[in-house]
């Protein structure tokens, strides 16, 4: 049985792509954050996205993307 789901916040997200940039596979990763494999391999397939919004000076403490619709 799994414990309950642990969110990583946009500042764990980009911790994790710099951690597989410098060498370490995302089994290793996830035992490091206490995430499951998948979730890594998620993070790292959505690279380009959260640099974006890491990039774009996001409050870092957020554990979802939230996304803004211009309105006029």
């Amino acid at each position: 049985m799994s414990g309950k789901r642990k969110f990583l916040t946009l500042e764990k997200r980009v911790k994790c792509l710099k951690r597989f940039e410098s060498g370490k596979s995302s089994r290793v990763i996830a035992s490091e954050l206490c995430v499951g494999r998948t979730q890594v391999q998620s993070v790292l397939k959505r690279k380009r996205k959260i640099m974006e919004e890491y990039e774009s000076n996001a409050n870092v403490s957020l554990k979802r993307c939230i996304l803004y619709e211009v309105v006029e």
